[in-house]
């Protein structure tokens, strides 16, 4: 490991990161040399922001994107405390650090970035050069009154966790790995599509979460039969967890089993004082199933920047 990144690694363990941003989990879901990081730094050496970032080749371009099974990336900012008898000049910090950090991206053909729901800001980033969209995940900032929660749920939910209780037990199984992932390219497959990472990314991944104690897996199983219905893997640090992915069997389809599962990911994280990112999907069908939780609608930045402008237009058309 170079001495930047060792640095970062150092400051990761003494300071908060979301999970997705920390060395371990770029390391797993990147190929070696794939990803590096910029740092901020404030007149006495202090780190003030970091940008970690994932480079690679598309089309024989240099691009930075978001890694495999990634949904966040972009800056994150370390905010000081603000002066005793003063008021801290935030949005003077914010574009001092952002202009930092993004003078130290490589110069790449297009870069695309998901921001951290958590950060706000991005109008330096426009100033610089930078577009933005808005996208949508569904997040439940405070899970400790379960019983709040499913006061919550909408009546059709509540129905497809009967019939999901009646058809299926759910257990942790957090070696099941290659069942779950079976199951989540079956999801796939319904639509006649792949998932675009593959199951050696996602066990690297597992492995390295599972071994810091910050995954989970819980597969729902026919009550009768013990068939597998769907999986999901769940994400966590001592703050935030995440669904990093879920399958189903589309055969099982209307025993409802993944709702069962979202059900018991909320739980879990309410038995251990976590918030829940849903990071779900913008497509109309998954969304209306996500929102049937009551969860929080929350924003988040996508940023882009195109080397020039027939890249730029050609990112529009696309999304």
């Amino acid at each position: 490991m170079s001495e930047h990144k060792t640095r970062y690694a150092d400051f990761c363990q003494n300071n908060y990161v979301p999970l997705h941003f920390r060395p371990q989990w770029l390391d797993a879901v990147c190929l070696p040399g794939q990803w590096d990081v910029g740092i901020a730094e404030n007149g006495h050496g202090a780190i003030t922001g970091i940008w970690p970032y994932y480079l690679y080749r598309r089309f024989g371009m240099e691009v930075i994107g978001q890694p495999p099974l990634t949904s966040y990336g972009g800056p994150w900012l370390v905010y000081p405390d603000a002066p005793a008898g003063g008021t801290l000049k935030r949005s003077e910090f914010e574009k001092k650090v952002l202009d930092e950090l993004h003078s130290q991206l490589p110069p790449t053909a297009f870069l695309q970035q998901n921001m951290h729901p958590e950060m706000h800001n991005w109008l330096p980033l426009h100033w610089a050069g930078f577009r933005q969209t808005t996208r949508y995940t569904y997040v439940f900032p405070d899970l400790q009154d379960t019983h709040k929660i499913l006061h919550g749920f909408k009546n059709t939910l509540r129905t497809d966790l009967k019939k999901s209780d009646q058809a299926v037990e759910i257990s942790r199984a957090d070696a099941e790995t290659t069942l779950l992932f079976r199951l989540h390219e079956m999801s796939f497959q319904r639509k006649g599509k792949r998932p675009p990472y593959g199951f050696q990314t996602f066990r690297r991944l597992h492995e390295s979460l599972l071994g810091q104690g910050n995954c989970a897996v819980f597969i729902a199983r026919d009550r009768h039969t013990a068939a597998p219905h769907a999986g999901l893997c769940l994400a966590f640090d001592d703050r935030r967890a995440s669904v990093l992915l879920t399958g189903a069997d589309p055969a099982f389809k209307t025993h409802c089993a993944v709702w069962g599962l979202f059900w018991e990911a909320i739980r879990f994280c309410s038995e251990n004082g976590l918030s829940l990112d849903f990071e779900g999907s913008m497509e109309r069908d998954i969304e209306r199933g996500f929102r049937s939780f009551g969860a929080q609608l929350t924003p988040y930045h996508r940023i882009w920047k195109a080397g020039n402008r027939w890249l730029d237009w050609a990112y529009q058309w696309k999304t």
